[in-house]
């Protein structure tokens, strides 16, 4: 066992409720899982030791490549499942206090206190609270300025010639040195363009008041349950039922956080999430890079207010090319437009505008009154009513970019 930090203050939490929540993980799963979690000590004046049994030097998260972080998060990811599945059957076990214990684990990582372990995620100081950060804003388009030509003395030419080479030789030496491999380089993008363009991809995410149901809530209860919300007198036990987990949010966080993981590299991911009937929320495009904090963004997000499904396929559609280049949208919702519009022509204007746009729609209520917008542009429909078979829709749904589709 190795000591793999410190804290220089006196630990906030204590120590015995730490150690039987490991205690509850341990004697349900093997070692792979509770060893996630660092095990805390008390070492000298009230200063919290953290520990692992797992060997290897510990890297701190924000220390690995892109490639690595992804690996971490992965297994983070895995890991998760099964506590939230564990916790899910201690409820029903009638096993509260483990269940809530387990439940208080359950959420994004602290990247501050991630570490890998010769490859495996660990947690310190994973009592503390801390701050979820969310993405920074879409930049701000910049005004185009009108250029003024400049007119130089012809014997500057040559100069300016030859600096732009030097300069060209300097920033392309890595695609230089590329090119003059002996070994034949892999294809990096997962891509049918002839240009060589990867597909564009932008996922619109219901965020609407419904998607803090169940995923067994049927039609029909999500109505009932819009209509007795706040009736204290409603059938108590239909609406323990209507809210019970999991929950269509927290399965679609999931979800989509094992599609973000499993994307391939060179595939950058637009978000647009509802906010109401309002304008919709454009999170921006995330790169490789920004995975990490796209994870942390989507696991922030809350279900409220209506739904906004034409708007929404209308703000991704916009961001997108879709004429001489591959897109797919990937819509995960629950109904259909709540705001008064007809979802079925916006569709239909999409496919012609931008034919080569597709659409791939996950819905998780089980109701036909939003496939036609998959219809329309040649996507696909998905429905699930289960964690287990929404996750595997959300993979078909997105295999056209997705890293097992002809990637190397």
């Amino acid at each position: 066992m190795q000591r793999v930090i410190r804290d220089a203050t006196p630990a906030r939490s204590g120590l015995t409720g730490l150690v039987e929540t490991v205690a509850i993980i341990t004697k349900h799963f093997p070692p792979s899982i509770a060893q996630l979690y660092a095990i805390p000590r008390d070492g000298t004046n009230g200063a919290r030791e953290w520990w692992t049994e797992l060997t290897g030097q510990p890297q701190l998260f924000r220390e690995l490549n892109a490639e690595q972080q992804a690996s971490v998060l992965n297994g983070y990811e895995q890991r998760q499942d099964a506590i939230r599945q564990l916790s899910a059957e201690l409820q029903k076990r009638g096993q509260t206090h483990d269940a809530s214990a387990l439940q208080r684990l359950i959420g994004p990582p602290d990247l501050n206190t991630l570490y890998s372990v010769d490859g495996h995620p660990l947690l310190v100081r994973w009592g503390e609270p801390f701050t979820v950060a969310t993405p920074a804003p879409a930049p701000v388009p910049v005004a185009k300025v009108r250029r003024r030509w400049i007119w130089l003395p012809w014997f500057l030419l040559p100069l300016l010639a030859l600096l732009a080479l030097l300069a060209a030789l300097w920033f392309g030496w890595p695609y230089l040195q590329r090119w003059f491999d002996t070994e034949p380089a892999k294809p990096f993008a997962c891509s049918k363009d002839p240009k060589g363009q990867p597909p564009e991809l932008s996922v619109v995410l219901d965020t609407s008041g419904s998607m803090q149901l169940s995923v067994d809530a049927t039609l029909e209860d999500e109505q009932w349950f819009f209509e007795n919300q706040k009736n204290p007198t409603a059938d108590p036990v239909r609406m323990a039922k209507i809210t019970h987990a999991p929950l269509r949010m927290e399965v679609a966080k999931h979800s989509l956080t094992q599609m973000v993981n499993d994307l391939h590299p060179s595939i950058d991911m637009r978000i647009v999430t509802f906010d109401g009937c309002r304008a919709p929320v454009d999170h921006g495009v995330f790169n490789l890079a920004q995975r990490p904090a796209l994870i942390q963004g989507i696991q922030g997000l809350v279900a409220d207010d209506g739904t906004a499904l034409s708007a929404s396929l209308e703000t991704a559609a916009s961001t997108m090319n879709g004429r001489d280049r591959d897109g797919v949208i990937v819509m995960f919702v629950d109904g259909a437009d709540g705001c008064g519009r007809n979802v079925c022509v916006v569709a239909q204007r999409i496919a012609q505008e931008q034919p080569r746009l597709k659409v791939n729609l996950i819905n998780i209520s089980n109701n036909s009154l939003a496939d036609c917008i998959a219809d329309s542009t040649g996507g696909q429909v998905y429905s699930a009513n289960n964690a287990l078979q929404l996750a595997v829709a959300l993979e078909q749904a997105s295999q056209d970019v997705s890293a097992n589709a002809n990637c190397d």
